[in-house]
């Protein structure tokens, strides 16, 4: 019922996930950022939220937004390790039992680009895929060329 994504930038992922919405004729997207770039698109299917998504205060009012027993896909964009497992443990209760939680940017930190950037998207995923909830699958990377290997974790518990 919901796409959670995580850093709204110029908006053009909302829009896109709110065009697919449309396309399948289910789904609300929320968009969280504490600085966006520009004025982003409107769209009767996109909320955008203001705020730190790393801040629980941020997580409380996304929870307020999505409603009580949500069923999302949480889509968490590419940051420092220790920032997407802030926004890891404030997002991931709204992934039910079966659903997904996308970590973008897993080529990052020499995986194989960027060797600079530090320990983030890749490293992350490796600590969440460890506390045992969430499960990688490459299925869902068969047939298409992505930024996010590895990335794709499906909630198992």
């Amino acid at each position: 019922n919901w796409i959670v994504e995580i850093r709204t930038w110029g908006g053009g992922r909302a829009l896109f996930l709110a065009s697919i919405c449309d396309l399948v004729g289910n789904g609300q997207v929320l968009s969280v950022d504490d600085n966006p770039v520009g004025e982003p698109p409107q769209h009767p299917r996109i909320t955008y939220l203001r705020g730190d998504p790393s801040d629980e205060r941020t997580a409380a009012e996304a929870r307020e937004v999505v409603g009580e027993r949500p069923r999302a896909l949480v889509i968490l964009g590419a940051a420092g390790h220790e920032r997407l497992l802030a926004e890891f443990e404030n997002y991931a209760p709204l992934v039910p039992a079966g659903s997904y939680l996308v970590v973008e940017d897993t080529i990052l930190n020499g995986n194989p680009v960027w060797p600079g950037f530090g320990r983030g998207p890749a490293e992350a995923v490796r600590d969440i895929v460890n506390e045992g909830d969430f499960a990688p699958d490459p299925s869902v990377e068969r047939y298409a060329l992505t930024l996010n290997p590895g990335g794709f974790l499906k909630r198992i518990r």
